[in-house]
Order: structure tokens, then C-alpha cells, then sequence
């Protein structure tokens, strides 16, 4: 399958996720600024909901970037990743509508914890695709130092990442500290609102380096 389908679609389900979200934000029933704030809660929670998938898009979009083709393993990955996604609207929805009560929010905490493990888990599959496509010979000592460091800052980041969705977990289970909770999810985000350049100069040394091995007439 060409890597602009799978692509494709997946733009898709989370332009429909982001929609369906903005939609359970409802008109205030009045006219008045108090009929208006009543709002507040449905709209943070759609704002750190919207940062969450539009930062995954983000990611994902620019991973993409080091696909040369999809197998049927990638594509059950990114479908996933995708499914999971998709229930970003239902746990948004629960937890403004309850006032970010306890379990909602906890479920919600749970949902971004399921999404980070499938997206990295993706992020995986199409790393092993790339080092298994790139080069028919051995890669040089170059490459694999470049793919070394890759490798160790991702799963830096994995862990920071998870680390404070964890966080975010147990201040969830305390209902006083459901708000404190999505600062957390917020910062667990951080690390992931600029996307990984080192994928771009990754893709540049590998682009070189074929080049370089293409026969000069």
C-alpha cells in the first residue's frame, strides 16, 4: 500500500475526532456572560483535548515523513493508535459534563496513557521498517551511532511522558487535585509540541548516504 493512503486516513479520523469534540461544546442556553462562563469547563477540557490529538497529528504527520512503504504490521499499528484516539470525544465529553469528577477524569488520564503506549509503540514499528529498508548492507558505524542516539533520546522522552501521566493518574484518584491532574497531562505533552527533528536529520544522513552509493556514470 502506498504510505499516501494510510496517511490519508489517518488525517481524516482525527479531522472527524476533533470535530466531534468541538461539537459537545453546546450554545449557552442564554444571553448573559454567567450563562456564557457556565461554558468554562467544556471548554478546557475540549482545549486539552485539542492540544493532545493536534500534538499527536503533529507527531505522527512528521513520522510519517520515514516511511517507504506499509506493510500490514505498520498498518495494524496505526490502527491502533487511531482506534484508541478515537475515543478521545466520549472521555471529553464525560468528564466536562460531571465537572472533572474523579473517575472521569482518571479514565481520561488512562485513555492519553493508552494513547501515548500505541503511538510510541507505531513509532517503533516504523523505525524497524526504516533500518530494515534502508540499506541491503551492513549500515556504516556513522548510521548506527546516529540511530543509537535516536533510540536513547526517544525512550528519554517516552519515559518523561509517561512519568507524568502517571503523575497525573494518581492526582486524578483524588478529587480535589482532578485540575492539578490535567496541568500534569498538559506537561506530559510538553516534550511532544515540537516534533523530532532529529527524524529530519536522520532522513538527511540517509539520504546522503544512499546518494552516495548510487552509481556515478
Amino acid at each position: 500500500m502506498d504510505k499516501g493512503r494510510m496517511e490519508a486516513f489517518s488525517d481524516g479520523v482525527i479531522a472527524i475526532i476533533i470535530t466531534i469534540m468541538v461539537l459537545g461544546i453546546a450554545a449557552p442556553e442564554g444571553a448573559t456572560l454567567r450563562d456564557l462562563l457556565r461554558l468554562l469547563p467544556a471548554i478546557a477540557a475540549y482545549a486539552v483535548s485539542f492540544v493532545g490529538v493536534g500534538t499527536y497529528w503533529n507527531n505522527h504527520h512528521h513520522l510519517l515523513k520515514l516511511v517507504r512503504h506499509v506493510d500490514g504490521r505498520m498498518l495494524w499499528s496505526n490502527l491502533a493508535f487511531l482506534f484508541v484516539l478515537s475515543f478521545f470525544p466520549l472521555a471529553t465529553d464525560w468528564m466536562q459534563k460531571t465537572s472533572f469528577a474523579s473517575l472521569p477524569t482518571t479514565c481520561y488520564i488512562v485513555l492519553n496513557m493508552l494513547v501515548s503506549l500505541t503511538y510510541m509503540n507505531l513509532e517503533r514499528v516504523i523505525r524497524h521498517a526504516l533500518g530494515h529498508d534502508c540499506r541491503a548492507t551492513a549500515p556504516s558505524e556513522e548510521e548506527l551511532s546516529r540511530r543509537a542516539v535516536v533510540e536513547k533520546r526517544s525512550l528519554v522522552k517516552e519515559r518523561f511522558t509517561l512519568g507524568f501521566e502517571l503523575a497525573a493518574f494518581v492526582l486524578a484518584l483524588a478529587l480535589p487535585a482532578t485540575h492539578l491532574a490535567l496541568v500534569a497531562m498538559v506537561l506530559a505533552f510538553a516534550p511532544w509540541i515540537v516534533p523530532d527533528l532529529r527524524i529530519v536529520r536522520l532522513l538527511d544522513f540517509l539520504a546522503e548516504d544512499e546518494s552516495q552509493q548510487e552509481p556515478k556514470e
